[in-house]
């Protein structure tokens, strides 16, 4: 291989990442282009947003040239089915028409469930507000390269409400914890091969406490905390797990992925 290259998939709209900038995060698509530089710096990477119809039919017919595909995380709802939403779930089964490695985190995991036959719906154990805990490896996922060299339980940053409920055909669950079974699933689609979670390794825990910070007021109003208190008591539990995982730790799946895509 000359040189990796990667096109990431952005999961937000550009009014979204006004508000995600408001909040002092980099939009999700940015923040994978520095970790994925961190780890390969020699790499050539390009951003696409679904809502971007020309990049995207430009984008689309160009899509052999990648070597790996990355879905992001977004605020948007799988069953709002909006026409926002089904243009990233069109995209995502144009990839699969290519021979493709995707990673696909959070949102990215829902979308390409989606396009591959699967179903997705409101967690009914509640969300994961800025981290996952215990999140453990099946016996599968014990032995698959995404987890290579990963404790086989571990905490990690994630911000959902909604989870995978039925996963395509012939997938593999790779991890679960108590609020979502399917934390992380590998599947084929097409010609492509899909590694999906439901977290994000590749976001920093100081990324989410600011999310919440700035989400704080609206989250009481949905009764997710009860005051402000239990906001600032939740970030202090978030906190303490930052100082517990290692940013070659907690991005390790990424490379592990990064490492795939390149044999």
């Amino acid at each position: 291989m000359d040189k990796l290259k990667i096109l990431i998939v952005e999961g937000n709209t550009n009014e979204e990442n006004v508000n995600f900038d408001a909040a002092g995060c980099v939009p999700q698509s940015e923040n994978f282009k520095l970790h994925v530089s961190k780890l390969e710096p020699n790499c050539e990477i390009d951003i696409v947003a679904p809502s971007d119809e020309e990049s995207i039919a430009k984008t689309a017919s160009s899509l052999k040239k990648y070597n790996g595909i990355i879905l992001t995380g977004s605020t948007l709802r799988i069953n709002d089915n909006t026409h926002e939403i089904k243009k990233h779930i069109q995209f995502a089964k144009k990839c699969f028409e290519n021979e493709k490695k995707i990673f696909a985190a959070c949102w990215g995991l829902q979308i390409t469930v989606t396009a591959a036959g699967g179903k997705c719906r409101v967690s009914p154990n509640g969300a994961h507000i800025g981290l996952a805990q215990d999140i453990k490896l099946t016996d599968m996922g014990k032995k698959h390269s995404l987890y290579s060299s990963k404790i086989h339980k571990f905490t990690a940053p994630a911000f959902n409400h909604d989870e995978v409920e039925v996963p395509p055909e012939n997938s593999v669950l790779l991890a679960s914890d108590k609020i979502n079974k399917f934390m992380a699933l590998h599947f084929n689609v097409g010609k492509s091969e899909i590694w999906g979670l439901q977290y994000h390794p590749e976001i920093p825990y100081d990324y989410m406490t600011n999310l919440i910070k700035h989400r704080s007021k609206s989250m009481i109003e949905k009764k997710i905390f009860k005051n402000i208190e239990g906001v600032n008591s939740h970030i202090e539990i978030i906190n303490a797990a930052k100082i517990k995982l290692k940013d070659d730790i907690r991005t390790l799946e990424l490379k592990n992925w990064l490492n795939h895509v390149k044999k």
